[in-house]
């Protein structure tokens, strides 16, 4: 299995060789200013000077973890563990990049969806129905407002039709390569349909209408160390990007020969390079969605008991997979952790999944990488719902409606997801603690055609609020009293038969007046 990533043995080699990769965690952050968190600090410039002095050229600086990662001789190994500020060196371990797949690459199902211009679910609907997805998505939840982070393989640049709505409403925020190559393949881009795919009777995702960030991590022609390394710093900078939930559909343990990779004792929540990256991400806040893997027990001699990194964090809602008729798939990695816990959390469909496939088709795809990514669209509507749930919170809401939440166990977890009874535990979470004043959010989407939305927060105690159209110069053409609620609203207004122009909108409410402008475009 290899060296332990734990270890700071030197091992015997030929000097020849290339230099090993390795993490130089260090010691003594520096001091922030007041009121910031100190794991946003930057690593140590004076640190980095007293490196570069030895040799040694850092490939990642992570502020979470306050440690560089560089490739080491034995030499340079022992000048660095020497220095006063290091407290450890570990090699840069991971494992094998799971590109959860697991059957060959499937055939187009239909290569020219119809356009977009309605919520109807097509294939896409039997998965959704089967964890309860529907109806929020029918109420109108799309995850708008939130912002959702990938870290995967090749996103094929997000150009296929069900991402059309994404890139026409400047939602694609970034996408960036962290790998030192190109690649081709379509995990990436599919795994994100999943989430955030709208093409109207071929795919809808539950969050079709959040903005995305994609980090790609993973090199999947080989299996080496440095993914790791690329996934800690593809998801610090999606948190600088302001990602709120992040989807992972890849997971380590085993490497190519060579590598060092994990043994069975490491995967206990705490000891992977990834896995801690997760458990701070839950720290600043960030939910951090992880598929469990695809190591399961196809055949009683060739059983897995140990979900992978980094779905052995602590803080992560680890993602099963399920067959269509709701029984566990084969494929699916199951728990406990090295040290004792429940995984998989929760679980989904996993088989015959459908999703965005090369630049035009649709696939049934297969693996647990295909059901992480439908509960992060989930994750996205409640934070949708209720921006203030933290990761713990999240889960939690996941694990107490999901099927088994009474006797959960390390096959399926808490049991299969029910969306909706999730989304409804936020909701009453935010109702619960309302907003002070009013508030309100940018309405969508602008320029509008026949429907704007307007999304309204309702401090306690409100029942009403007065909502305007006008169009320049003072011409007012909607004029409604509208109910609400305290927390969450999202207020609908038909706009069939208003006149093109830009408009200014009012919301009013007891204390406070809202305003701003929106055009007004029925054209298609």
């Amino acid at each position: 299995m290899g060296v332990p990533p734990s270890s700071a043995s030197v091992l015997p080699g030929d000097t020849t060789q290339t230099p090993d990769k390795y993490w130089i965690l260090l010691s003594e952050r520096p001091t922030p200013p007041e009121e910031t968190e100190p794991w946003t600090v930057p690593v140590s410039s004076t640190y980095v000077s007293r490196l570069r002095e030895e040799g040694v050229r850092p490939v990642v600086r992570s502020r979470w973890l306050h440690a560089v990662s560089a490739h080491l001789t034995l030499e340079q190994r022992s000048a660095v563990a020497a220095l006063p500020f290091v407290r450890d060196i570990r090699p840069v371990a991971g494992g094998q990049p799971h590109v959860h797949s697991v059957a060959p690459t499937p055939p187009p199902l239909n290569s020219s969806p119809p356009p977009p211009d309605s919520l109807r679910f097509g294939p896409s609907r039997g998965s959704l129905a089967r964890i309860n997805a529907v109806a929020p998505m029918e109420r109108g939840l799309d995850g708008h407002g939130v912002r959702i982070g990938f870290l995967d393989a090749h996103f094929r640049g997000l150009q296929h039709a069900a991402f059309t709505p994404l890139r026409r409403d400047d939602r694609m925020i970034a996408l960036r390569n962290f790998t030192e190559d190109s690649q081709g393949g379509n995990h990436g881009s599919a795994v994100a349909s999943v989430t955030s795919g709208h093409a109207p009777g071929s795919l809808i995702g539950p969050a079709r209408g959040a903005e995305v960030l994609g980090a790609t991590t993973e090199y999947t022609p080989s299996e080496t160390n440095a993914e790791e390394d690329d996934f800690v710093a593809g998801l610090e900078w999606l948190h600088r990007r302001g990602a709120q939930v992040v989807n992972v559909s890849i997971g380590y343990n085993t490497f190519d020969e060579g590598e060092d990779s994990y043994t069975t004792d490491d995967l206990d929540g705490d000891t992977g390079i990834t896995t801690r990256a997760v458990d701070r991400a839950a720290q600043l806040g960030m939910t951090v969605v992880v598929s469990a893997g695809n190591s399961g027990c196809a055949s009683p001699d060739s059983c897995w008991y140990y979900v992978n990194t980094p779905a052995d964090a602590d803080s992560a809602i680890t993602v099963g997979a399920m067959t269509p008729d709701s029984s566990l798939a084969s494929f699916s990695s199951r728990g406990p952790t090295a040290d004792g816990r429940i995984k998989p959390d929760v679980v989904v469909q996993g088989e015959n999944v459908l999703a965005a496939w090369d630049d035009e088709g649709f696939a049934q795809v297969g693996g647990t990488s295909f059901a992480s990514p439908q509960v992060t669209g989930i994750v996205a509507q409640m934070l949708q719902m209720d921006p203030d749930l933290s990761p713990m919170t999240v889960r939690r809401f996941l694990r107490q409606t999901a099927s088994q939440s009474q006797n959960p166990d390390n096959r399926m977890g808490w049991g299969i997801v029910n969306a909706e009874a999730a989304i409804r535990a936020a909701e009453r979470h935010a109702r619960a603690t309302p907003p002070s004043t009013l508030t309100v959010d940018a309405p969508y989407p602008n320029p509008a055609s026949s429907q704007l939305t307007i999304p309204v927060r309702a401090p306690a105690h409100t029942s009403s609020v007065r909502i305007t159209l006008s169009a320049f110069p003072g011409y007012t053409t909607v004029d409604r009293t509208v109910a609400v609620r305290p927390g969450p609203n999202w207020i609908t207004l038909d706009l069939s038969e208003t006149p093109s122009g830009l408009y200014v909108y009012r919301v009013q409410g007891t204390r406070r007046l809202h305003s701003g402008t929106v055009a007004l475009d029925p054209s298609p």
